[in-house]
C-alpha cells in the first residue's frame, strides 16, 4: 500500500480487486441492494422532478435523502466525522456570504438556493463503515459497469434507428411537462439544421451528461478488468453522443490511469486512441468532432458557454467591490444572471463549480467549500483515478454545485468508501450499530422465560 498528502491506502495495484468473501458480513447484501437502487435513479430517473413552488426539484435529491434514512434506521451506515465537520465549516462561511448579501440587499439573492445546497450536500455527510465500505466498493463497481452497459445500448439504439429512418422526437413528452427538467438542452442535432439528432439514450438531461457517465463507465470498466466487448460498446455509444465533455473526461481519466499503472497501459491506451481515430477519420464524424475542438472560439458555441464565458463574466462581477469580491453576489446570483443570458441570447449560459461559487459565495465561501470538497471526493479515497475523475466531472465538465446528478454519482462512486485514519480511530471507540441491536435468536429464549 501507498500513502500520499491527499489520500490514504491507495491500493498500489492499478485493478481495484474483489474482496474476500469472509469480510462480508450478513448485512452487506441489503446495503448492495439500496446502493444499486440510488445508482439507477441516479441514471435513469435523471429527468424527471418534482414542482414545488414554482420551480423544480430534481427527483433524484428525495429519493436520496430517503435511501439515506432507510440505510440509517438500519445502522447501514454512519456520519463521517471529518466529512461533517468539512460540512460545518462549509455551509457557515456560504451562510455567513448569503448574510452579508442580504444585509446589502442585493438583487437576484435567494434563500432557496441556500436552502437546497444545505439539502443536496447533507448525505455526503455519511458513509459506510471501514468494513463494509472495503467489501462493497467493488462489487457496487460491478454494478455500475452494468448499469452503464445498459445505457450505452439505449444510447446506440436511439442513434442508430435514426440512421435507419425513424425521425428524432423525444419520448419522455409523454410525462407531463412539469415532471420533466427544464433548462437543459436535452434535444439537439449533431450540426445545425441536420435531422440527425446526438444521443442521450432518451434519459439523460443532455447528451454530455450521457457520453460523461459512458466515460465513468469506461474507467470503472477498467478498474475492474471488465470484458472487451464492453469498451468496444462504450466507445461507440460514446461517439453517438457527440459531445467533448465525455472524451475530455476520459482523456483525463486515461492519464491518471497512465500514471498509476505505468508506461506499458499508457501504450496500450494511446495505441487504443490511434486506431479510434483512425477508423473515426474515414466517416463523416469526423469534420463534426474537428469542429467540436475549435468551437470555444466562437461565441456562441457550447464550449465558450461552458468553458469562457462563466468565467469572463465571473471575473467582469468581481471587479465591481472588494465586498463583492469577498462575499459574493448572493445566493442564486448566477442560476438568475444565466436565465436573463439565455432571455437576451437564446444561448445556454453554464456555470460551472468554481465561476458559481465565486460569484454567489466570494472568496469566502469558496475557500471553505472546496476544503468541502477535498474531504468529499479525495481524502482517504479508495481510488485516486476515480476521484480524480469525480472531481473533472463535479468541478468543470457540469454545473455541480446544485446537481444532484453529479453530487450523487461521486458520492456513490468515492465519497461513501473513503477511509481515513481520523475514520478508523472513530470506529474503534464506538460500538458498531449491527452488533447494539440483538438478533431475534437471542430474543427468543428471554421472551419464552418471561
Amino acid at each position: 500500500m501507498v500513502t500520499t498528502t491527499l489520500t490514504t491506502r491507495i491500493p498500489r495495484s492499478w485493478v481495484i480487486p474483489t474482496a474476500e468473501a469472509a469480510e462480508r458480513r450478513p448485512g452487506n447484501a441489503r446495503i448492495l441492494k439500496t446502493l444499486t437502487v440510488l445508482l439507477c435513479a441516479n441514471i435513469f430517473l435523471q429527468r424527471l422532478a418534482i414542482p414545488v413552488a414554482g420551480a423544480q426539484l430534481q427527483l433524484i435529491l428525495p429519493i436520496t435523502i430517503i435511501g439515506v434514512a432507510v440505510m440509517l434506521s438500519h445502522g447501514d451506515i454512519q456520519l463521517n466525522i471529518g466529512r461533517l465537520r468539512a460540512y460545518l465549516l462549509a455551509m457557515t462561511a456560504c451562510c455567513a456570504a448569503a448574510l452579508v448579501a442580504f444585509l446589502r440587499e442585493l438583487d437576484d439573492s435567494a434563500i432557496t438556493s441556500l436552502v437546497l445546497l444545505f439539502a443536496t450536500y447533507i448525505p455526503l455527510c455519511f458513509g459506510l463503515a471501514p468494513a463494509d465500505a472495503k467489501a462493497i466498493f467493488p462489487r457496487i463497481l460491478d454494478r455500475f459497469v452494468t448499469l452503464t452497459t445498459i445505457l450505452a445500448g439505449i444510447a446506440l439504439f436511439q442513434f442508430a434507428i435514426q440512421l435507419v429512418g425513424w425521425k428524432y422526437t423525444d419520448v419522455l413528452t409523454v410525462i407531463p411537462y412539469d415532471f420533466r427538467m427544464h433548462g437543459f438542452n436535452t434535444s439537439y442535432p449533431v450540426q445545425y439544421g441536420s435531422d440527425l439528432y446526438k444521443s442521450n439514450a432518451f434519459i439523460c438531461l443532455e447528451p454530455s451528461f450521457c457520453s460523461q457517465f459512458l466515460a465513468f463507465g469506461v474507467v470503472v470498466c477498467i478498474l475492474r478488468n471488465g470484458n472487451w466487448w464492453r469498451y468496444l460498446l462504450y466507445v461507440m455509444a460514446l461517439l453517438s453522443t457527440v459531445s467533448g465533455t465525455g472524451v475530455v473526461l476520459l482523456a483525463i481519466a486515461l492519464v491518471l490511469l497512465s500514471v498509476h499503472k505505468g508506461a506499458r497501459f499508457a501504450t496500450t491506451a494511446l495505441i487504443g486512441v490511434g486506431i479510434v481515430v483512425l477508423v473515426l477519420s474515414f466517416t463523416p464524424a469526423a469534420s463534426i468532432f474537428a469542429e467540436r475542438a475549435t468551437e470555444t472560439s466562437s461565441n456562441n458555441s457550447s464550449g465558450s458557454l461552458r468553458f469562457v464565458q462563466p468565467y469572463t463574466r465571473t471575473w467582469d462581477a468581481l471587479d465591481k467591490d472588494p465586498a463583492t469580491v469577498v462575499f459574493g453576489q448572493g445566493p442564486g446570483f448566477a442560476d438568475r444572471d444565466a436565465t436573463a443570458f439565455f432571455l437576451r441570447t437564446s444561448l445556454p449560459l453554464n456555470y460551472a463549480l468554481l465561476p458559481k461559487l465565486v460569484l454567489e459565495y466570494g472568496i469566502l465561501g469558496t475557500v471553505a467549500f472546496l476544503a468541502f470538497v477535498l474531504s468529499m471526493f479525495v481524502r482517504g479515497s479508495p481510488s485516486f483515478v476515480l476521484s480524480g475523475s469525480v472531481v473533472v466531472f463535479y468541478s468543470v465538465l457540469s454545473g455541480g454545485l446544485l446537481s444532484p446528478v453529479v453530487t450523487t454519482l461521486g458520492m456513490l462512486l468515492v465519497s461513501w468508501y473513503t477511509v481515513t485514519p481520523e475514520d478508523e480511530r472513530w470506529n474503534r471507540g464506538r460500538p458498531s450499530p449491527r452488533a447494539a441491536q440483538p438478533s431475534a435468536a437471542l430474543l427468543a429464549p428471554a421472551q419464552h422465560e418471561v
